[in-house]
């Protein structure tokens, strides 16, 4: 994301607020480290601690994020979110349907409830295009443009259990993080 670090805090602190104790977390797309760094402080100001993982395709984003947390370095993965199965089960998961082609979404949301979470964890789905004139900007092809993130999943068959918004007043720009759990697969 560019711009200031305060739409960054506004953007992506709604992530941090859907944890709701202290745990292990995992960052699907964690690029270089920084929501995890940020969630870790954030949820300290909550006297929450958190165990930060990370995967994301790139090994070099892989690599500064392991720098970024060299305490954790161990805990950073390269690897295809939608075939992988984590060496554990986390707390929580933290993902975006952009990820993957529109037709595998339902399929790649299951994977990562079934082999991504503790029996008790949450999967937050981000969209950073909420309520967007245009969410198709920018997404790979295949992608589904979701402007409701919680309206989508339900397309999908998949009920969220809560939700957390943020908003950037200077820009408009909206966010919803939707707070799946195991139960909100429907057939």
């Amino acid at each position: 994301m560019s711009g200031p670090e305060e739409r960054w805090v506004l953007l992506r602190r709604p992530v941090a607020d859907c944890i709701d104790r202290s745990g292990s977390f995992l960052d699907v797309g964690c690029a270089n480290g920084y929501l995890l760094e940020c969630c870790i402080r954030w949820t300290a100001e909550r006297e929450l601690s958190l165990d930060p993982y990370g995967v994301d395709l790139s090994p070099k984003l892989v690599e500064l994020a392991r720098r970024r947390l060299p305490q954790f370095a161990d805990h950073f993965y390269v690897a295809n979110s939608f075939e992988w199965v984590p060496p554990q089960k986390f707390d929580f998961v933290r993902t975006e349907l952009v990820y993957v082609p529109a037709e595998y979404e339902k399929q790649y949301v299951e994977h990562l409830l079934r082999n991504y979470l503790k029996a008790d964890g949450c999967l937050l789905v981000a969209n950073y295009a909420e309520e967007h004139a245009q969410p198709e900007r920018g997404l790979l092809p295949g992608s589904h443009p979701t402007r409701r993130i919680l309206e989508r999943l339900s397309e999908l068959g998949i009920q969220a259990a809560g939700h957390k918004d943020g908003h950037d007043p200077s820009t408009g720009r909206k966010v919803r993080i939707a707070i799946l759990r195991q139960r909100g697969i429907a057939g």
